[in-house]
């Protein structure tokens, strides 16, 4: 199995682009490993594969290795063409729309919560749905992983290890010197965005919040200082983009939900097999719960002292990257960490 990416000392104080560039490599590697499965023909109907990890997998390594480049984007401009980001973005999106499905089939067919026959009813004939839609896009995914991952990791790979290390003239800039504006950069706009939720209707609000929060994590989670300061702040994010994550399902649920409650007499033509609207006004009565418990799990947590101690020590990990090698090379503390005894 291939090694998760790592920059302690070692890499945080090589040259810049070299070290950002073998991180790429590494998360390349991981993302051809999760994608091999999709490339295999599903010799079942792709419905089958519903309860598998493969897309979901194969999603994550493509996030981390996006991420990277992104935070890397000033050094691997040259390396990764505008066209091949494209395309990683497409292969994203479209692995997301299986994973969507997937997600929201498992909530209305295992409901964390007792639901009501009129809402179970619902849940079931809306389950259907989402099961069809993820075949359909599973399908999909796999003809375009087919079609074109190959090429694509194929010509990642070649550049990243022809030019990658290849540095051009100038000053010594390390990676720890490049990762520090960067993170700093990352923990304000998570900050920022965070601070904007008010209301649980807030939709496009709260997406953004999590996307912030999941690229922070992704950054820190580059970083290995070895430090359980480190190991504490990421179970932090990790919890955070958690709420924020089940409040953005619920929301995307209740959107599938909306256009179905309309009363039949205001439609030109009713859906075929829809549900009676007793049934769908009680499994949004239900999704409604589950937003607000959301809401107010993401508001607590996000307010709580232990994700306050998660932003000091970020904070503080940006500063000794960008501090002289000697000093940056020791674990940096949290600003309200007591001293050892």
């Amino acid at each position: 199995m291939t090694a998760r990416p790592s920059t302690d000392t070692g890499l945080l104080h090589q040259r810049a682009r070299g070290a950002a560039a073998a991180i790429a490599r590494v998360r390349l590697e991981r993302a051809m490993e999760k994608a091999a499965p999709l490339l295999v023909a599903v010799d079942a109907d792709a419905a089958a594969t519903i309860g598998n990890d493969e897309v979901h997998a194969f999603r994550v390594a493509l996030r981390r290795l996006r991420s990277w480049l992104r935070a890397s984007d000033r050094l691997l401009r040259r390396e990764v063409a505008r066209d091949a980001r494209s395309a990683l973005r497409r292969l994203a999106r479209c692995a997301g729309a299986a994973r969507d499905a997937q997600v929201h089939w498992k909530w209305f067919t295992a409901p964390s919560e007792p639901r009501g026959a009129p809402a179970t009813r619902a849940a079931l004939w809306l389950a259907g749905e989402q099961l069809a839609l993820y075949a359909a896009e599973r399908e999909r995914l796999h003809h375009k992983a087919s079609e074109r991952w190959p090429r694509l990791a194929t010509t990642l790979a070649e550049s990243l290890a022809a030019h990658g290390d290849a540095e051009p003239p100038g000053p010594d800039n390390t990676l720890a010197e490049h990762l520090a504006p960067a993170l700093s950069r990352d923990l304000e706009l998570a900050r920022r965005a965070l601070d904007r939720i008010e209301h649980p209707t807030q939709v496009a609000v709260i997406h953004r919040a999590r996307i912030k929060v999941k690229r922070l994590r992704y950054l820190l989670e580059a970083i290995e200082h070895r430090s359980p300061h480190r190991a504490r702040a990421l179970k932090q994010l990790r919890l955070l983009q958690d709420t924020l994550g089940e409040l953005h399902d619920a929301h995307e649920m209740s959107a599938l939900l909306t256009p179905l409650l309309v009363p039949h007499r205001r439609l030109r033509r009713a859906p075929v097999r829809r549900p009676p609207l007793r049934d769908l006004r009680a499994l949004r009565a239900a999704l409604r719960r589950r937003e607000l418990a959301a809401f107010r799990r993401s508001l607590d947590l996000a307010g709580s002292l232990e994700v306050e101690r998660a932003w000091q020590y970020i904070a503080s990990l940006a500063i000794r990257l960008g501090a002289p090698r000697e000093s940056a090379t020791q674990s940096p503390r949290p600003a309200n960490a007591r001293p050892d005894r």
